[in-house]
């Protein structure tokens, strides 16, 4: 992807933890839920997320992820060993609606169990708590199994494993999630 012509590279290290960058402090408000994490935040105009990543990128905070559409950021102060964060969102009226995350070990290798996607749930469930709240609800769902769950405002989080590599969290903005059902509906009708 480009950005003023300049390569667009991926996520955020500016901030000293997750929550430190813009708007995270409000994931503390009653008020607000709309904050992701480095800045970004639900409701995002596409324009706003282009421009806050290319200030990270411009700083050195990024890295182009594997493919034109993610965002790389190294998390190295939160768990024992490096993890990748992956991250692009969807938008929906050029907003942010839902923003998919993936983190997998940078030493992840089918043959090191340590470092498997079930291992690093356990390490990452305490950190989501740490950076949105405790109260994560466990339930069944039918394909993604034990998912962790937690709603507040418009904000929902899922945790839960992908496969053996990665751990999924998927942020959605339950507001423009809905808009976007009904809109759908009503075009099928």
């Amino acid at each position: 992807m480009k950005i003023n012509g300049l390569l667009f590279f991926g996520l955020v290290g500016c901030c000293m933890s997750m929550m430190s960058c813009g708007r995270g402090k409000e994931l503390l408000s009653e008020k607000n839920y709309d904050s992701l994490f480095l800045g970004i935040h639900l409701g995002m105009t596409r324009s706003e997320f282009y421009d806050h990543c290319a200030e990270l990128n411009r700083l050195k905070v990024f890295t182009h992820g594997p493919t034109n559409t993610s965002v790389e950021y190294m998390l190295t102060s939160e768990l024992e060993k490096p993890v990748v964060m992956r991250f692009y969102p969807s938008f929906y009226k050029d907003r942010i609606v839902d923003m998919p995350v993936t983190f997998s070990y940078e030493a992840w290798a089918p043959w090191n169990k340590q470092f498997s996607s079930d291992s690093l749930l356990t390490k990452m469930l305490p950190v989501f708590k740490k950076w949105y709240g405790e109260d994560f609800k466990v339930i069944q769902h039918p394909s993604q199994g034990k998912v962790y769950v937690k709603m507040d405002g418009k904000r929902r989080i899922n945790l839960f494993l992908r496969d053996d590599q990665f751990v999924q969290a998927v942020f959605t903005d339950l507001a423009l999630e809905k808009e976007r059902k009904r809109e759908e509906a009503e075009k099928s009708n």
